[in-house]
């Protein structure tokens, strides 16, 4: 195999792949969500909301329901970092040769 078509079969976007990437920075997130939880409720570490700190049940309720916008942000700009990459490779492929044997 010569490197264009090696190339070509990754330059291709797969299905679904916000979908992956977003459930997949969910679950990243999950066990430092499950920590800043921990911390909020017993005082250890506060939440800072409008410029106010937050303890207790009323940071885990921001905790929570900040968590799926923050996810949401990340999956965004990772998903627009891999279409960058893509465009450049299939760019790059183009400019590759053909190999003719």
């Amino acid at each position: 195999m010569n490197l264009k078509t090696t190339l070509s079969k990754y330059s291709g976007k797969p299905n679904s792949l916000f979908k992956k990437i977003f459930v997949t920075f969910s679950f990243a997130y999950l066990p430092f969500l499950v920590l800043f939880v921990i911390l909020v409720s017993f005082g250890l570490m506060p939440v800072k909301f409008n410029n106010e700190d937050i303890y207790g049940l009323k940071g885990v309720v921001v905790l929570v329901c900040f968590a799926p916008i923050f996810v949401f942000v990340f999956s965004v700009f990772a998903y627009f970092w891999f279409l960058f990459g893509n465009l450049v490779l299939q760019r790059f492929v183009i400019l590759l040769p053909d190999n003719k044997q």
